[in-house]
């Protein structure tokens, strides 16, 4: 049972008063890190790098039958990764509950997985063999946490460790976004670790997922000021976009016809029922949100509010209707 996952979903209750919502915030959280340093210090907690990397072939092997068994299966789009000695950072499009087991499978490489998901983790099957491959848990809400998983990241990188980091922090479940903005604690990963970055793009259809490679990303190519932050995260980001569109353009078109209108929402319907303890208010809080972009809800909210007069007629011209109300 997902004790930490239950006690999250009453923070999260609709109606409660600012005062409730801290208490029981606060409660929470005590939990969480209460229930996270007993884990912590498990016997499988304790294994070294060298250890995991031993028994990565039996972990392998293990995702694959539990693959098999819930009917999953990958296609490989392809894989241009190049040999190196530097550590990797595996830069993983997030589409859905199943991808780190089944992307597991295609990439091969032993890593420690990169998490802010603990609460929902915790308790369930899956738990022990993330753990026993390695993971670093963090709370996305807590500043401390964060800076404490970035120094771990960066340790273990430089001691030759391999890490999976789903660089948009959440499941990306937009009709017309190829990839969610991304915060660009990578690149510092990347830079202090001397890492390489290798993106790898995943979409599911159904219960197969189609997996694209990308080229070696370094980041050692960017400077470290903030506007070649922002750069080297724009290309990784667009490299992951590209990689994305070449698994769209290997799908077969569907006529407009065959369209009944509700694909979308069967899709993420389909994702939300892969894990309960998921919604959409809750992803959307986890996205990162630039101060520079403006998104669509934001920019045409206030006119779907508007009551129709002369002064605004010309904002209901059927054009511009139909893209803002649809």
């Amino acid at each position: 049972m997902n004790i930490l996952a239950e006690k999250q979903k009453e923070v999260y209750e609709p109606g409660l008063s600012q005062e409730e919502f801290q208490r029981r915030q606060e409660e929470f959280f005590k939990l969480y890190y209460r229930i996270r340093t007993e884990d912590e210090g498990k016997i499988w907690n304790r294994l070294s790098l060298k250890q995991r990397q031993e028994i990565h072939g039996l972990i392998l092997s293990i995702y694959k039958l539990k693959n098999r068994l819930g009917g999953f299966r990958y296609e490989l789009l392809k894989d241009e990764r190049e040999k190196t000695d530097r550590p990797l950072i595996f830069a993983v499009t997030h589409v859905g509950k199943f991808d780190i087991e089944v992307v597991s499978e295609a990439i091969r490489d032993h890593y420690y997985l990169l998490s802010g998901d603990y609460e929902h983790i915790q308790g369930i099957i899956d738990a022990p063999f993330l753990s026993l491959n390695g993971v670093f848990y963090f709370n996305e809400k807590d500043k401390q946490d964060r800076q404490a998983v970035s120094k771990k990241m960066i340790d273990h990188l430089q001691a030759g460790g391999n890490l999976m980091y789903f660089i948009e922090g959440t499941w990306n479940i937009t009709p017309n976004l190829p990839m969610l903005p991304c915060y660009w604690g990578i690149v510092d990963i990347a830079k202090k670790g001397n890492a390489i970055i290798v993106p790898v793009a995943a979409e599911q259809y159904g219960k197969t997922f189609k997996v694209n490679i990308g080229k070696n990303f370094d980041m050692q190519q960017y400077g470290s000021g903030v506007e070649e932050k922002k750069k080297a995260i724009g290309d990784l980001r667009d490299t992951l976009a590209t990689l994305k569109w070449e698994i769209w353009e290997q799908e077969e078109p569907i006529k407009r016809s065959e369209l009944v209108g509700d694909e979308w929402d069967q899709y993420v319907a389909a994702r939300f029922a892969e894990w309960p303890y998921f919604n959409e208010e809750y992803i959307q809080g986890l996205i990162y949100k630039p101060k520079d972009v403006v998104t669509r809800e934001e920019a045409f909210g206030p006119i779907k509010r508007l009551v129709p007069n002369k002064q605004n007629a010309f904002l209901f011209d059927k054009r511009l209707k139909d893209d803002i109300f649809r």
